[in-house]
């Protein structure tokens, strides 16, 4: 069994062991601690800003998208009924001619 100096000789390297290495480690891991806390809240501070400003130019860039589809929309229906209209007249314009054509032809005989 140990004696009581072997012992006392032995608590007293233990407090010294805490002293020195054991609260420079916890106070480094503290540290760290408190450093990996502060990147994190500023890293959620920034995504939380990249996701607004994502979800900004996301509308912006929806309404644009919306504004030039209608845009092209009013000018495809403009063309089409042109073209329809142009369609028209010129059948028009060929049945007239038949009809002048088959109507001149059976009245000369």
């Amino acid at each position: 069994m140990p004696e009581i100096e072997e012992l006392e000789h032995r608590i007293t390297r233990l407090e010294a062991l805490y002293e020195d290495v054991l609260k420079e480690k916890i106070t480094y891991i503290a540290s760290r601690l408190d450093q990996i806390y502060e990147k994190t809240e500023r890293d959620k501070t920034d995504i939380l800003t990249k996701t607004e400003r994502d979800k900004t130019d996301i509308l912006t860039k929806t309404e644009r998208d919306k504004t030039e589809l209608l845009i092209k929309t009013e000018k495809d229906k403009k063309e089409l009924i042109y073209w329809m209209i142009g369609l028209i007249l010129g059948f028009s314009t060929f049945t007239i001619t038949a009809i002048w054509a088959i109507l001149s032809f059976a009245l000369r005989k």
